[in-house]
């Protein structure tokens, strides 16, 4: 947990400034792609052609009904896009992107090649879920769903080896049979070899539910949603389980939900952590983007006691040209002192964060997060990855990208956090360099390095990457080296490695894919490896 920041009444009006409702329509066609990596603060994504796509252009991810700016295109080739993300959306492989269309004489329409399966390499990055169906006619049946067979193994030379399986089924089936009834789950299975009586013991910590509800449509306006569900208009109160009802009226939403909130131990169920709130919101399409916010109120309670009362409140705006601009905040109604419940008004989260595209060469981005920590309750992370992430998530972050030339990417950040409890300050310095297109092997080549200050360690991480598809829309493959010195400040340890790993993704068809990942980390004497398999069928 961080520490709170003071209420200061001006710093909401501030946030409250960015706010206004700004009027204008426009109808436009949206083509659909997926996040298919993930590496740094690059993000991939692939579509069936990027024809009509430039640099500099915005993508969207499809919420609350409408398109909210997402990401924003640093190059592209013909099938896909390396972009950096907007605001303090997180995005995770298989995720559904979007793109504005453009009008394109006939000349200039690229064939559909397919693209490679890139490994899933951190499952949890945010909770998955099933995607709102987009273009889909009312009351027109459809299905999608994805099943995933996945093993992760780990050798070395100092331990025993282990080998976890893990099993996930996502799906979403739309107005069955023709009917106002939907469905969407998310289910994965995880276990290690010859460790069955844990299983046994506790079915949560080896069943995670992160989604399961069915939703009933009474009008074209009014819905109903009954299971476990993340509601997307109040994303950071996580998964209910419970009833959510909604009201759509033109550009604005209205809902109330009830239920409870997943165990925080194993996220199974637990009627003893009751909730209920209400939330309130307004979306609308304008020359640029999209203007939305949404206010929500929500009391908690731990065996019948209140546990936590408070407001939340999420606003996303492109309103200017070049311009993105997303907060959020929470605050906190009610607490105990001295075991006396007292109301309050205090200012617990806070995210800020602003994205500006000088040209199609420059774009600069700057937040200030005050946010809780993130819970993970599935992560393949090695240590070295970890500690990245923890030190950079927080505090005031820059960040620049620039594209001197054609297919050349340079991108540089920078970022600061300070707590009470922290001895020192934490600091960060990272910068990227791509070249998508290395001439005479037509492969993409990155190169990266980070440097950090944290309360118990300086650090340093350089690493380069190569990727290539060695045929075409069939099999994809990617080297990846880093070196690691870390510097314990409190005492005289000190932690150097040398992490190689490679990649091979198989696409057999438009429905069926496979991929290899093998990582090892040499450290002094000690080697550590580590084994991902996938295989992935997609309905």
């Amino acid at each position: 947990m961080i520490s709170r920041i003071p209420h200061r009444s001006s710093l909401v009006l501030l946030i409250l400034f960015f706010c206004g409702i700004i009027n204008g329509y426009s109808q436009e066609k949206y083509r659909q792609g997926t996040v298919s990596y993930i590496s740094g603060d690059n993000i991939y994504v692939k579509f069936e052609t990027t024809a009509g796509i430039e640099n500099g252009d915005t993508l969207f991810v499809f919420k609350e009904q409408a398109y909210i700016p997402a990401l924003v295109v640093q190059h592209q080739s013909s099938i896909s896009c390396l972009c950096t993300a907007l605001g303090d959306l997180t995005f995770k492989t298989s995720d559904l992107i979007f793109n504005r269309e453009k009008s394109l004489p006939k000349s200039d329409v690229i064939p559909v090649i397919a693209e490679q399966e890139l490994p899933e390499k951190d499952v949890s990055q945010q909770v998955l879920t099933a995607t709102e169906p987009t273009n889909q006619k009312k009351n027109t049946p459809d299905f999608s769903g994805k099943l995933r067979l996945s093993s992760y193994s780990n050798f070395s030379n100092v331990s025993d080896d282990m080998h976890r399986f893990r099993y996930t089924f996502s799906a979403l089936a739309s107005n069955v049979s023709g009917s106002n009834l939907s469905a969407e789950t998310y289910i994965s299975f995880t276990h290690k070899l010859n460790e069955w009586d844990v299983v046994k013991e506790n079915l949560n910590d080896a069943l995670k539910i992160y989604s399961l509800a069915l939703r009933y449509d009474f009008t074209e306006s009014t819905s109903l949603w009954l299971g476990r569900k993340i509601n997307p208009h109040v994303a950071n109160v996580g998964a209910v389980d419970g009833i959510q009802f909604e009201y759509d009226f033109k550009n604005f939403y209205a809902g109330i939900i009830a239920g409870s909130r997943p165990d925080y131990y194993d996220y199974g169920y637990n009627f003893d952590l009751f909730e209920y709130g209400a939330y309130f919101g307004h979306s609308r399409k304008v020359e640029h983007g999209f203007v939305q916010s949404s206010l929500a109120f929500f009391e908690q309670r731990n065996a019948g006691n209140v546990d936590r009362r408070f407001a939340y409140f999420q606003h996303t705006n492109s309103a200017v040209k070049n311009l993105n601009l997303f907060t959020s905040f929470e605050i906190d109604l009610y607490k105990l002192e001295n075991n006396q419940p007292k109301n309050t008004l205090s200012l617990t989260s806070l995210y800020l964060s602003a994205n500006y595209r000088f040209s199609r060469q420059l774009s600069l981005f700057a937040s200030y997060d005050n946010r809780k920590n993130v819970i993970y309750y599935e992560t393949f992370r090695n240590i070295t990855d970890e500690i990245l992430q923890q030190a950079s998530r927080q505090g005031v972050r820059v960040r620049m990208n620039f594209r001197p030339i054609n297919y050349l990417i340079v991108s540089a950040s920078a970022g600061t956090r300070f707590s009470e409890n922290d001895p020192r300050p934490t600091k960060t310095v990272n910068g990227f360099v791509t070249w998508s297109r290395l001439p005479g092997i037509n492969a993409s080549l990155s190169l990266s390095g980070n440097l950090m200050q944290t309360s118990y360690l300086d650090g340093q991480v350089y690493g380069a990457r190569l990727s290539k598809d060695l045929i075409d829309g069939k099999l994809y493959s990617m080297l990846y080296y880093r070196w690691v010195d870390f510097n314990y400040v409190n005492s005289l340890s000190s932690l150097k490695q040398h992490i190689g790993e490679i990649d091979f993704s198989y696409r057999f068809n438009k429905n069926f894919y496979f991929s290899v990942n093998f990582e090892a980390t040499i450290q002094e004497k000690d080697i550590f490896n580590r084994l991902y398999l996938s295989l992935r069928k997609n309905f």
